[in-house]
């Protein structure tokens, strides 16, 4: 699905983190990550952070931090190229399809087994589809729904879809261990604190404190083998610029979502290398479509013409320029894969660009106008002023900044703002019972559209508390619908694209989300502890928080051997990394990040 990244301005994918504190382990200091040579230390990498964790629970997390934990701990049967995201073999090193494209049949490596030594078979396998299916798993039911596992052997699993799916044979879900998650059942599952740190790929979770810190130790039965580094610590910060500072200094090794204002002196600092990495994803200012019944969204907000106002009064460039001063690139439609080519070409004339004389127009025709004087427009039936609740994100270095432009702009075409402050933990809250008018977050999509796509659709508003979908747009759209199942079972790939096209188009449209700009993933490493830095996708891609993440099994410490540069590990199918002011955030690889996951980008 997608992922929930951090927020504009941090500039990575959609999603955010309940991250507080910056405090590492007692252990962490300068020097940081390798053992001397002869010391019995283990060798570690260490990771700065501004997100932390949400959930270790795979059916429950939807943060760009909770999946780079996924892509480490659980291998997924086909994994994607570093360099270009083609499909490459993982826990099966090869299939086979039958039945006019609808059947794969994959056949296992031998002698797989999980970290805890017990093997790792095809019975595992398929409880992982069909119970996400039956269960419907948010991080998993974009790619398993129309699937049906069948063991046919210990090492071999027979995958059917009941419809054609454009998405195979790319089988990118985590696979989990039935003997650990099969005794849950659909209300406890994604309750689980997932904390036993059982899995097959190259890390595994020894540790997590909230706030603080996580540590993954290296998984000798890992079917590539066990990687060179012993440990990955993700130290979580709340002030970037202390981050920055730490990387410097040489107390951390590498540090994600690097602060706009920071990125270019970076370049200049010894032994340390900046990368500007893009993914898709992006920063959205959403507004409450009160398609689920929930909540008390401000009236004003069902008309179409109001939020194409909202759309007409934001000046996108200025955001650009001011606050993550040109690095990334001017958002226009959603943004649902790495992959422009399924972004469709909006020509200007028919865009929503800065135009307060246009906004001012489209209010005063709608009748909502400001008949008292005092600044602020009224209901045409003057039963209410136009003042908007803006939910603020405070895990977001630039949220404040954001949201003074937005609100200012706002108010110089008759509309007031009220502004709430919550983390990112609250706002999934607030979002989900629907009671906000307008927020900020951000999301990192999936190489394959359809997970980031699925978050849109009817079926993921969220109607009951009980079952918050990922529908933050809290808006239902029959056609969309329509195009999204014709997209789903469309294997001409030009044809795919023309109907993917059409959705955003719609989307877009709609204006339910208004795509501030999308998002750069900035980030830096040293360059004098590791080698083996593995962008994905090669030419533009960052080197941390990506899709299979593969940086992590290719790193080596300098002088140890060059790093590999083939695939990486899977990320689920899902999302939408949730980017932005945000989500990320957070799937065919699938998902989008706001990571706004099962709640929760988000970024």
């Amino acid at each position: 699905m997608a992922r929930r990244g951090v927020v504009a301005g941090l500039m990575v994918g959609p999603l955010a983190a309940l991250a507080v504190g910056f405090g590492g382990l007692a252990a962490i200091s300068a020097g940081a990550g390798l053992a001397s040579a002869g010391s019995d230390a283990p060798i570690t990498l260490t990771v700065g952070v501004i997100q932390d964790l949400d959930s270790p629970n795979v059916t429950a997390g939807y943060l760009v931090s909770s999946y780079e934990l996924w892509n480490l701990q659980y291998a997924t049967l086909t994994d994607k190229a570093a360099a270009d995201f083609a499909v490459t073999p993982g826990l099966a090193e090869s299939w086979e399809v039958s039945d006019g494209g609808l059947t794969y049949t994959y056949k296992l490596r031998d002698g797989l087994t999980w970290s805890d030594g017990k093997p790792l078979t095809a019975a595992d396998v398929a409880f992982t589809i069909n119970t996400s299916r039956d269960q419907a798993w948010l991080n998993h039911s974009a790619t398993t729904a129309n699937l049906e596992a069948t063991v046919i052997d210990d090492r071999t699993v027979k995958i059917t879809s009941s419809v054609p799916d454009p998405k195979l044979p790319v089988m990118d879900v985590y696979i989990l261990p039935e003997h650990v998650w099969g005794g849950f059942t659909v209300d406890e599952i994604s309750t689980y604190a997932a904390l036993d740190g059982v899995g097959s790929g190259p890390f595994t979770l020894t540790e997590w404190k909230s706030g603080q810190s996580w540590t993954m130790k290296a998984n000798p039965s890992f079917w590539r083998g066990a990687p060179a580094i012993d440990q990955v610590i993700f130290r979580v910060f709340t002030n970037p610029d202390a981050m920055v500072a730490a990387l410097k200094k040489g107390e951390i090794d590498a540090a994600n979502d690097i602060p706009s204002s920071a990125f270019e002196g970076l370049k200049a600092a010894a032994d340390v290398e900046a990368v500007f990495g893009t993914q898709g994803g992006f920063t959205e200012l959403a507004m409450n479509g009160m398609a689920g019944g929930l909540g008390d969204g401000h009236p004003a907000l069902l008309d179409l013409n109001v939020r194409h106002a909202i759309a007409r009064a934001i000046d996108k460039g200025a955001l650009f320029d001011r606050v993550i001063l040109g690095l990334g690139k001017p958002g226009i439609a959603l943004s649902v894969s790495p992959d422009p080519a399924w972004q469709p070409d909006i020509p200007v004339a028919e865009q929503y660009t800065y135009d307060p004389v246009e906004a001012n127009r489209l209010l005063d025709e709608g009748g909502y106008l400001d008949t008292n004087g005092d600044g602020v427009r009224e209901m045409p039936d003057g039963s209410q002023e136009l003042v908007f609740r803006y939910a603020e994100r405070s895990e977001s270095e630039n949220s404040a900044a954001i949201r003074e432009l937005i609100t200012g702009w706002l108010d110089a075409v008759g509309i007031g703002s009220t502004v709430d402050v919550y983390d990112d933990t609250q706002l999934t809250d607030v979002i989900g019972s629907g009671e906000y008018d307008l927020f900020v977050w951000g999301w990192t999509p999936f190489v394959d559209p359809d997970p980031m796509l699925s978050y849109f659709t009817c079926a993921q508003v969220t109607t009951s508390m009980d079952a918050v979908g990922y529908n933050d747009a809290n808006w239902c759209d029959a056609r969309y619908d329509e195009l999204y199942t014709a997209q789903n079972q469309e294997l001409d790939r030009a044809k795919r694209i023309g109907i993917v096209q059409d959705m955003l188009r719609l989307f877009y449209d709609e204006s339910t989300y208004v795509v501030l700009f999308e998002d750069a993933n900035l980030q830096a490493y040293r360059t004098d502890r590791f080698e083996g830095w593995t962008r994905q996708p090669a030419a533009t891609g960052p080197v941390l928080f990506t899709n299979s993440s593969p940086t992590y099994v290719n790193l080596k410490p300098i002088g140890a051997g060059g790093g590999d540069d083939g695939g990486g590990l899977g990320t689920g199918a899902l999302v939408a990394i949730i980017a932005g002011g945000v989500i990320i955030l957070g799937v065919g690889g699938s998902l989008a990040m706001r990571s706004r996951s099962s709640r929760d980008d988000r970024e």
